[in-house]
């Protein structure tokens, strides 16, 4: 990585830094402790968010830029007490983090790790001891991958009372012997299974809510309201109609209608929960864009007003769906390197020139 691009970077992650120490302060002590739970996802979500407006160029973007020629290098935040510190980490298929995670994971539940049984997160102390040796040092990265993990006949439950816990299989322990290629296509296909079962939830055991569809979102479009509109098709509705015509007339519609309107928002969730997050983030065969700038202060506002994490499938107030995602070079080579990009509006050297005069605010 070079030395220039890096401190380039580094004064990137300063916005962030004194934006989200800025949002720190202002949190009540009793609130601050949730607050260091999100950090790690407040961080992804500013990471693929839109820096200025008129251009798609989110940080992400930017390392893409700097440093992706050799796969898809990310930046990852780390947090001691109060200081915050930024570690990168290299993704290819040949040496992917996520796969080197599950293995991580056979070998910490023969350890005797102790999860919630519900939401699968570590227990507190457990979190303490373990989480440092994934690659993102966040409990719901760890539940996910103990959602793939379990999906995959890596790990197995065992008795346990108030808590659950695992032991690795045969399977676990012979992770090593699969090729990289193949343990990430059973890794997509895992992930693209329990999108759907979940959403299966909601939507009903619907003929066309299959790993298909996953697959097609992957390989066919970039715009997150085409996921919407599929999802919606299938319980029969027009979802992108009724929001554009029909939401300011609300009190005219049918129940039905009313009820899909107003699940736009949890189902918009899931989507990230399920779907932008785990293959943008956890596997970065795609790269999240959200249009507009990262708001603490409404991030925040939300968080603390939504009851944080009442209802934990479906209503994780850090998640919220991106406007687009495009491939990265690892989704290009898994996936297809026929689909379109996403159409940015300025050149690399326009949305470098309104980065300088960005990052001259920020010390």
């Amino acid at each position: 990585m070079a030395g220039l691009e890096y401190v380039k970077f580094e004064k990137l992650n300063n916005i962030f830094k004194a934006e989200f120490g800025a949002a720190f302060k202002a949190v009540k002590a009793p609130d601050k402790n949730e607050l260091f739970f999100y950090f790690d996802n407040m961080y992804r979500v500013w990471y693929y968010s839109a820096l200025f407006h008129e251009a798609f160029a989110t940080p992400a973007v930017f390392a893409d830029i700097w440093f992706g020629n050799d796969g898809v290098n990310v930046c990852i935040p780390k947090i001691e007490d109060t200081d915050i510190g930024f570690g990168w980490k290299k993704f290819t298929v040949e040496e992917h983090p996520f796969i080197g995670d599950l293995s991580v994971l056979a070998e910490v539940v023969d350890e005797g790790a102790a999860f919630d049984d519900i939401t699968n997160e570590l227990l507190p102390d457990d979190f303490a001891e373990y989480a440092r040796r994934f690659t993102f040092c966040d409990n719901i990265y760890i539940s996910y991958l103990v959602e793939i993990a379990r999906e995959m006949g890596i790990i197995k439950r065992v008795p346990a009372i108030r808590i659950a816990r695992y032991l690795s299989t045969a399977k676990g322990r012979s992770m090593s012997q699969l090729s990289p290629e193949t343990a990430f296509e059973k890794i997509i296909e895992c992930a693209a299974k329990i999108f759907c079962r979940k959403f299966a939830t909601v939507f009903g055991n619907c003929p066309g809510l299959n790993k298909s569809l996953v697959y097609n979102w992957l390989e066919n479009t970039y715009l997150t309201d085409d996921i919407y509109a599929d999802l919606y098709d299938l319980a029969g509705y027009d979802i992108i109609d009724l929001w554009k015509n029909d939401r300011e007339h609300i009190s005219e519609l049918d129940e039905g209608d009313r009820a899909a309107l107003s699940s736009v928002y949890p189902i918009g969730r899931m989507i990230d929960r399920y779907f932008l997050t785990p293959f943008g983030r956890y596997f970065q065969l795609i790269q999240p864009i959200y249009y507009h700038p990262f708001s603490f202060e409404r991030e925040l506002e939300y968080i603390f007003k939504n009851g944080v994490r009442d209802d934990y499938d479906n209503a994780l107030a850090v998640f919220a769906p991106s406007s687009f995602y495009r491939l990265t070079s690892i989704g290009k080579r898994l996936l297809t390197d026929e689909k379109k990009d996403v159409p940015f509006a300025l050149s690399e050297i326009e949305m470098e020139n309104y980065l300088a005069q960005m990052m001259k605010y920020y010390k």
